[in-house]
């Protein structure tokens, strides 16, 4: 896409390999249901092994039509989402 000159395409597969984890790992789950931003799920991703910039999730929430934030408690049904549109944006 032009208007995103970060796009990387290893970075979005380590994003969604990472998403793809959620519903499998209630702890996972919970733990991101307190965060409330792209930084912080980056964080999380990265102390998992998953290597993804911030913007790389703003960039896919956009393509989602989502905010790049979520109230607390809220994080994994949006990040749910957006894996499950995968195939979609790749």
């Amino acid at each position: 896409m032009s208007d995103t000159p970060n796009h990387d395409p290893l970075e979005r597969e380590q994003l969604f390999a990472f998403l793809g984890r959620i519903q499998q790992e209630p702890p996972l789950r919970e733990q991101l249901n307190l965060v409330q931003t792209a930084m912080e799920v980056s964080e999380i991703a990265k102390a998992f092994g998953h290597t993804f910039r911030a913007e790389t999730l703003i960039n896919v929430f956009q393509l989602c039509n989502e905010q790049p934030y979520a109230r607390e408690g809220l994080m994994d049904e949006k990040l749910i989402r957006v894996y499950l549109r995968r195939e979609s944006l790749t």
